[in-house]
């Protein structure tokens, strides 16, 4: 039986050197080209299997090997795998919050999939500059303790496939990748928080990290549907620490966080999401809003050491969220950028 149709059969008996020599003909292999869309499709349609997820990631940093920042050793990064209610940035709002607390972020995502707007057209839309090699990250990270994955930076494989798969969109049948996109970071990190869309997928991903060896992550999801902690509803989680995972729940009630209305964390287009970010970033949004960046950034923080729980981490980032702190590194991270662009031009 051929590999492709063992995947489609979802047969948990394929090895790690069948994965390979499928993604390898998929994506390399002229003869061959006519696999990828398949293959992606396939993927995309059925149930999510941890041995496909463990040989795709694989497979990608095998091509193309994780790299060491100056501060890989100290950052951690937040990003989420989409698909849940459409709602306002949060998890890039909130690394605004964390970095001005003290915590190194370096954040990774991509445009909008299943959304209407990305973490990268927002950045945009707010005027980040995202061309930066890789010196200007690091030097970004070291003066601000903030920085971006720019799409440049990331496994050049994946834009192989994207262009690979024409004259089908990427949008349409890779489904499967953008669920991964939070364990493609190109970047080695000391922490990681991955928000998923429905509490029923902490467990595999949680597995998945386990998996891949990592020593401090957090999969996190929300009862009202999201891929971050919200304010309104219930929050869990599976922190996995050097080889065991813990599950935790909690409510935003335990740090007097009482909201019903799932409306004020509603998004839109990217000009709409950037006035949100700002607005919450001086606390002119909406108070739902504002603790559930709150949650978030304290999450954050508790991943990078800079505090020992949450509650220690929600009263932390409210005081750099109420002083305006995290406003004015949203307005230096953005000259930095685009000084960067002016020096490049140069």
């Amino acid at each position: 039986m051929s590999t492709l149709r063992k995947i489609i059969r979802n047969d948990e008996n394929i090895t790690q050197s069948e994965y390979v020599d499928l993604y390898s003909a998929a994506i390399f292999d002229r003869d061959s080209k006519h696999l990828l869309p398949v293959l992606l499709a396939s993927l995309a349609a059925k149930p999510l299997c941890i041995n496909d997820m463990l040989s795709f990631v694989r497979f990608i940093h095998e091509q193309t090997p994780k790299k060491c920042l100056s501060i890989s050793d100290r950052a951690v990064n937040i990003v989420g795998t989409g698909g849940g209610i459409s709602t306002f940035n949060i998890s890039t709002t909130a690394t605004f919050v964390a970095a001005a607390a003290g915590a190194v972020v370096l954040k990774s995502g991509s445009n909008s999939y299943n959304s209407q707007c990305g973490s990268i057209d927002l950045l945009q839309q707010l005027g980040f500059n995202l061309k930066q090699d890789v010196e200007a990250l690091e030097g970004m990270l070291q003066e601000l303790n903030i920085g971006f994955v720019s799409p440049s930076m990331y496994p050049p494989v994946l834009k192989r496939m994207a262009v690979s798969v024409v004259p089908f969109s990427l949008r349409d049948i890779g489904g499967f990748i953008n669920t991964l996109g939070p364990l493609l970071c190109p970047f080695h990190v000391a922490g990681q928080i991955c928000g998923v869309r429905n509490v029923k997928l902490i467990d595999i991903f949680s597995r998945l990290f386990c998996e891949l060896g990592s020593a401090n992550s957090l999969v996190i999801s929300s009862s009202v549907g999201i891929d971050e902690y919200s304010a309104i509803g219930k929050n869990f989680s599976a922190l996995v620490k050097d080889g065991k995972i813990t599950h935790t729940e909690f409510s935003p009630n335990e740090f007097a966080m009482q909201h019903q209305d799932l409306n004020q964390l509603n998004g839109g287009k990217p000009h709409e999401n950037a006035e949100i970010l700002r607005s919450v970033l001086q606390s002119r949004a909406s108070p739902a809003a504002i603790d559930t960046v709150i949650l978030n950034s304290a999450q954050l923080l508790v991943i990078a050491g800079t505090c020992t729980n949450l509650a220690e981490g929600v009263t932390l980032a409210r005081d750099q969220l109420l002083s305006g702190a995290a406003y004015k590194l949203l307005l230096r991270a953005i000259e930095y950028s685009q000084d960067c662009a002016t020096k490049e031009t140069a």
